[in-house]
């Protein structure tokens, strides 16, 4: 997500369902994901996520993702 492409990222507070969605080039580009914590693609964007130091992050919300990525149990 960057400037003139709006869009969000959601993460269910169980944990168990993880939905994104922005703007692309020709419509509306939309991610949802049942049980992230199995999906190697969706933990990566998460870890990116969290390292953003950009002054538009969500701090809150980046700290709940941090906390939640730490006490994940891996899944074998």
């Amino acid at each position: 997500m960057h400037a003139g492409h709006p869009g969000f990222g959601m993460l269910a507070l169980d944990g168990g369902v993880y939905v994104r969605c922005s703007t692309g080039e020709r419509g509306v580009d939309v991610l949802a994901v049942r049980r992230p914590d199995r999906s190697e693609n969706v933990l990566r964007h998460l870890e990116r996520v969290v390292a953003d130091d950009s002054r538009y992050v969500h701090r809150e919300l980046t700290a709940w993702i941090a906390r939640w990525l730490a006490g994940r149990v891996p899944t074998p």
